[in-house]
């Protein structure tokens, strides 16, 4: 990936983060491109976001937010999920993680709470 690329990123989930009500980190460790669709499918009908992440690009993008209390979160294949609705992305990825322990809730922070 490409400098430009990258800094595109950064752009992209700072964006998400300035714009979101929750945030929450998860950790996606084996999860096919079924599982993966279908969660990503129960986020959309949420009302949700969901997207993997690189960390470091992660920790960039917090700087500055009202999130960069959780940047400890990020280590290893995380993702998160983020919405304008203080529950929607907190419910569906908890829900999806009872059903599939190849998805574990990290932590999140609604605006400064964490």
């Amino acid at each position: 990936m490409d400098r430009a690329r990258k800094e595109e990123l950064v752009t992209e989930l700072n964006q998400s983060f300035a714009e979101a009500a929750l945030v929450v980190v998860t950790q996606q460790t084996g999860l096919t491109v079924s599982e993966s669709t279908e969660l990503r499918s129960r986020m959309r009908e949420a009302g949700a976001g969901y997207k993997g992440t690189k960390n470091r690009l992660a920790k960039l993008a917090l700087a500055g937010t009202t999130y960069e209390q959780i940047s400890d979160l990020f280590s290893g294949p995380t993702a998160i999920a983020y919405s304008d609705d203080p529950v929607a992305a907190a419910k569906a990825s908890v829900e999806f993680a009872k059903e599939n322990d190849k998805l574990i809730v990290l932590g999140g922070a609604l605006g400064e709470e964490m």
